[in-house]
């Protein structure tokens, strides 16, 4: 489960206390994580041996990764504000309903042309 992320920060944190991080199958390397269930523990194998974890790590992202989580950072925050605007104003949010009646409709229409 992600406990955390900071749009600005390369970094996610991970809370693995209460769900292991799945394992890809296969030869073992550098990189990959297991669960211990003798030591109750994540590991992870630096391409010699296993190191222990502890309940939180830190995985480094890419550049697109960053800015994926950095856009959908932004697109909550403006969903947000918008629902809050069309709480306080039921005009809005009529309108709101009705252009994605709209954009449903005009969607299935082009699906048949």
């Amino acid at each position: 489960m992600i406990k955390h992320i900071n749009p600005g920060s390369p970094h996610i944190t991970v809370n693995t206390s209460q769900n292991p991080i799945p394992i890809s199958p296969g030869a073992v390397s550098a990189g990959m994580v297991r669960y211990n269930p003798n030591i109750q523990q994540l590991e992870v194998y630096d391409g010699i041996a296993w190191h222990g974890m502890n309940t939180q790590a830190t995985i480094d992202l890419g550049w697109d990764s960053r800015q994926a989580i950095e856009w959908a950072h932004k697109k909550m925050h403006q969903e947000r504000k918008l629902q809050e605007l069309m709480d306080r104003h039921p005009g809005l949010k009529d309108l709101h309903d009705k252009f994605e009646i709209m954009k449903v409709l005009c969607q299935e229409e082009e699906k048949h042309e």
